[in-house]
């Protein structure tokens, strides 16, 4: 069975890959557009993704053979201690927790920053000379270039405004290179969500999915904070 999108993809891949690019000229609506695809659809996505992953890993394994698994009371807490924010007098345990997971998940990835900066820098830094051993061909110069690129797109953040006369020209082309980066990024992740879509389609019309509830409340939720932002409720407990 083919998706009923399926005619409408050729055109439509064809119009995200050259929107995004078009970001490299100025930012028009036809890039905001693509944008607004790439998140609402990524967001919306992640959201289904996490609440059946809870579901499988939490909610199903409540239980084992019977008796109560008391290592899945701690997803709860901490989901429940999330739903604070929208609870101004309860506001402070949600930026505890939000604060735990922060500190925790920092403790664990940064240590792996420096040491994969310079695994890559100097992987980068090697290849980029394979040419001169190797001779000129397409992948010892694809090599040279993306070593270029990655100079280039470190040195946009390193060299300060202090220093910009010296470095003006590496910061300019450096910002190019973050802006091809940036519209192919969003071309691929596009695209890859847009096809996701449509075999979500094709899913649906095979039959009525189990989790058939989740885009419904999504629905919902929508409709609702299209007459009242559900923002005002997370500004009001922010501010107590």
């Amino acid at each position: 069975m083919v998706s009923p999108i399926e005619p409408l993809m050729p055109y439509l891949n064809t119009f995200i890959f050259f929107a995004a690019y078009t970001v490299l000229y100025k930012n028009n609506p036809m890039y905001k557009l693509t944008q607004s695809l790439i998140v609402g659809v990524g967001a919306g996505y992640l959201l289904i993704s996490n609440i059946n992953a809870f579901n499988r890993g939490v909610v199903m394994n409540m239980f084992v053979d019977g008796n109560l698994n008391w290592a899945m009371l701690l997803p709860w807490i901490m989901g429940l201690a999330y739903l604070c924010i929208f609870i101004p007098r309860l506001i402070n345990v949600y930026r505890a927790v939000s604060i735990l997971t922060l500190t925790v998940g920092m403790g664990v990835v940064l240590p792996y920053g420096p040491a994969l900066f310079w695994t890559v820098s100097v992987g980068y830094a090697q290849n980029a000379l394979n040419f001169l051993s190797e001779g000129l061909s397409v992948s010892t110069f694809g090599q040279l270039l993306t070593a270029i690129c990655y100079a280039l797109g470190l040195s946009y953040f390193f060299f300060t405004d202090y220093a910009a006369k010296p470095t003006t020209t590496f910061r300019k082309l450096g910002r190019v290179v973050l802006l091809i980066y940036t519209a192919m990024t969003i071309t691929v992740t596009a695209l890859g969500k847009i096809n996701l879509l449509q075999w979500k389609v094709l899913d649906t019309l095979q039959g009525v999915p189990a989790t058939w509830w989740i885009p419904a409340l999504m629905f919902i939720v929508m409709l609702v904070d299209n007459f009242y932002p559900l923002g005002n409720l997370i500004g009001k407990g922010s501010e107590a």
